[in-house]
């Protein structure tokens, strides 16, 4: 090699990870090339040569004159082989010679190329009894020719000896031709026998095709029919057993609305809010609710549609509840209660004035105000005839009076009796909406219908997607001792807020907003209210048509949330609570009234 700095050392790896790829390093200023696992080696091999020590073997470059190349173990594990032979200390690398890491290791050749002109490769060692070197040797026994040859080569000119008559042999075109045919025949054996065996692996593997198909199918069919049983003993284990508090919280939460309402009373006839008149009372210098007593003795609010000072009560209430989606396109039952509170009794009297007046002024009727003065006194807010206000359902209407004296507006009293003029009213939602859980945002809602029967309204929303609905009892078979569950948002449950702060106009402002997420109570049935009729007598329970729950530490705010079945069917909504003596126990209104709300048609009997 003129110039080593030219050639490259070629590393052609004949097993082990590496199969089949050749390396080049070249020899400038290259004195040595280390073998090994380890990344900073020349030649790197990886993990799944494990028989390869980090720094296995090193091959060192004398760049001489003429370049010599020496291979030596570095102290592995496994030992270094060169063409089947451990080596100890430096061994010289020959052309082609073949290293081995490792008894059974990964294997590879060494070249250089350009090969130096006088770099010739090692010598092979053969077998006496190799049959690959045997070859043809002329026999010179008795052969006239050779003596001739003999003489003619030792000079000898003077004899004078005819030459022996040339035995004719076999030409080397015969041979060639032999040859040829030979190879021929011998290559139409070989074909016919790779044809042959090529034939029965093709058999062999269509067969083998066909039989892995039909064990595919059969194993295909053996895991449907497990997926079936499993699913089958799933399906009767949950039937036998129910479902778990986690199945129904996780399957049905997000289908829980939380619910906030604020309605207000107006005048049917015009449109205009209704107020209970506060009055001020000298005494006390305080304002007090103001009543008035009609001549029968019937006491009723001093309801007027005048707010001018700006101290008169309005009638109107607020608050929250619970809800749950009875269909993708946003329908909700909740309690009538909750979603339209003027359909039940108002019981707000003045009680909850700030500061609370214990008591406030009774007015008696004027019927002719140019010869009736007002007179008042005070009256308990605790007495029987206040108490008996709180029982009053606005939709039933009231008379409405004169803003500043107690008399009717319209006239007198009608012969109807105590009413007198009873004005119609009409409840109204000034606010309805509803935050699905781990959401901040609300939705408006529209009051669709309440039950007639029972404590259960339907609203609606405008959802922007489908929503996920609740499955609906279809029966109303529910027995003491069944289990229930109850999802719902409990004012006494823990609150989460998000808090946000905004500048406007310069001034930073604080922003809470409440993210509902419900509260998972489980019970039992303790006691069916329901109308029953036994022998043609009805006998109806205290508490209309409701069953009682074991559930006792829910309430307030989790009115209108679904009560489920341990099959995860909702059989009835959360409704009052009761406390009496220091017990306390819940109700549930059944199912088959917000079915009820649901049915437009009635079911067509053919």
């Amino acid at each position: 090699m003129a110039d080593i700095s030219q050639g490259r050392v070629v590393i052609r790896h004949l097993s082990g990870s590496k199969t089949n790829q050749v390396e080049q390093v070249p020899l400038k200023d290259l004195h040595e090339i280390v073998f090994g696992r380890d990344a900073g080696c020349t030649v790197a091999f990886d993990r799944r040569d494990d028989v390869v020590s980090r720094r296995h073997a090193v091959i060192r470059i004398d760049d001489g004159a003429s370049p010599v190349f020496r291979i030596a173990d570095l102290g592995s594990s496994n030992g270094t082989f060169l063409n089947g032979e451990a080596i100890s200390g430096e061994v010289e690398l020959a052309p082609e010679d073949t290293v081995e890491l490792g008894k059974g290791g990964p294997k590879f050749s060494f070249d250089v190329q350009p090969r130096p002109a006088n770099w010739a490769s090692r010598t092979r060692i053969i077998d006496a009894l190799d049959t690959t070197v045997t070859r043809a040797i002329a026999s010179v026994s008795a052969d006239p020719a050779g003596t001739r040859e003999s003489i003619a080569l030792s000079g000898a000119k003077d004899l004078d000896v005819p030459p022996p008559p040339v035995k004719q042999g076999v030409g080397k075109d015969t041979v060639l031709h032999l040859l040829t045919l030979q190879r021929k025949s011998t290559s139409r054996v070989w074909m016919s026998s790779l044809a042959a065996v090529l034939a029965v692996l093709a058999v062999v593997g269509y067969g083998l095709y066909r039989r892995n198909l039909a064990v595919e199918s059969q194993l295909t069919q053996v895991d449907t029919r497990a997926k079936e049983i499993a699913a089958n003993a799933n399906k009767a284990v949950t039937e036998k057993l129910g479902l778990f508090a986690t199945d129904i919280n996780k399957k049905f939460a997000n289908s829980t609305v939380y619910i906030h309402a604020q309605w207000r009373l107006y005048d049917h006839q015009t449109g205009r809010p209704l107020f209970q008149k506060v009055v001020y009372d000298p005494r006390s210098k305080r304002n007090v609710p103001a009543f008035i007593v009609f001549p029968k003795g019937t006491v009723f609010r001093w309801l007027t549609l005048e707010d001018s000072d700006k101290v008169n009560i309005p009638v109107m209430e607020g608050g929250s509840g619970s809800g749950f989606v009875v269909s993708p396109n946003g329908f909700i039952l909740t309690n009538r209660h909750v979603a339209s509170g003027w359909l039940i009794p108002y019981d707000d009297v003045g009680q909850n004035m700030d500061p609370q007046p214990p008591y406030g002024m009774l007015y008696t009727l004027i019927t002719d105000p140019k010869k009736q003065k007002p007179k008042a006194v005070p009256i308990s807010l605790n007495s029987d005839d206040v108490r008996e206000l709180t029982e009053w359902f606005p939709e039933n209407g009231a008379p409405v009076f004169d803003p500043n004296v107690p008399v009717l507006i319209g006239g007198g009293i009608q012969t109807a009796g105590e009413m007198g003029n009873a004005r119609v009213f009409d409840g109204r939602n000034d606010s309805l909406e509803v935050r699905f859980p781990g959401n901040q945002m609300s939705l408006q809602a529209n009051f669709v219908r309440a039950s007639t029967e029972s404590d259960v309204a339907l609203i609606k929303i405008d959802a922007p997607q489908q929503l996920a609905a609740m499955e609906l009892a279809t029966d109303d078979q529910v027995g003491v001792g069944d289990r229930t569950f109850v999802l719902g948002y409990p004012a006494v449950s823990e609150k989460a807020y998000v808090v946000t702060e905004n500048k406007e106009l310069g001034i930073a402002q604080e922003r809470r907003e409440f993210i509902p997420e419900p509260t998972l109570t489980e019970g039992i049935v303790s006691h069916l209210g329901a109308v029953q009729q036994k022998q043609g007598t009805k006998v109806q329970a205290s508490f209309d048509d409701a069953f009682q729950l074991s559930i006792n530490t829910t309430g307030q705010g989790n009115s209108g949330g679904p009560v489920f079945n341990d099959r995860g069917h909702v059989i009835g909504l959360f409704t009052y609570a009761r406390e009496r003596g220091g017990a306390r126990v819940t109700f549930a209104v059944p199912i088959k009234y917000g079915r009820d709300l649901l049915q437009l048609q009635r079911a067509n009997a053919n």
